[in-house]
């Protein structure tokens, strides 16, 4: 089975912080990576984005185990990220200027490897053509199709 969908770092921010609405469906979106491995993926961008978070926001204790964490239960499944992504991210730019560089990044990632489906709170992403985003918010809607691979 290839990845159904790429689990971006809000995911895991949304999980380990404060009370929030994503906070709970964050959780179980988390929860099914260890019963579905294959299912979802990462890439190493994604760390990079907890580190700056967590030192950015001087949180670097809570930070290092999120990370660890997220290691562990995505072993095996973070995509590296390549010079020809960075320069897709570049090129996608023009056209997608609402979107952070890490994102534009992640974008090239799931290009390269035929991914459509990416995990996360941010509604930037409901914008672009060929991308669908399940609102970890509707998490109960979706979360058996995404398994199903409908």
């Amino acid at each position: 089975m290839s990845p159904a969908a790429f689990i971006d770092a809000n995911i895991h921010i949304y999980a380990a912080g404060r009370p929030h609405p994503l906070k709970k469906p964050s959780i179980e979106v988390l929860r099914l990576i260890p019963e579905h491995p294959q299912a979802f993926m990462t890439d190493a961008e994604v760390f990079r984005e907890l580190i700056r978070r967590y030192i950015s926001s001087r949180m670097w204790p809570l930070g290092k185990e999120v990370s660890r964490q997220f290691a562990v239960l995505m072993t095996s499944r973070v995509e590296s990220v390549q010079a020809a992504d960075v320069e897709f991210a570049a090129a996608i730019a023009d056209v997608h200027p609402q979107l952070a560089s890490w994102d534009l990044v992640h974008v090239a990632v799931m290009e390269r490897l035929g991914l459509r489906r990416i995990i996360l709170g941010d509604k930037g992403f409901d914008r672009l053509p060929g991308i669908e985003r399940p609102d970890p918010g509707r998490f109960d809607d979706w979360q058996a199709s995404l398994l199903s691979g409908s």
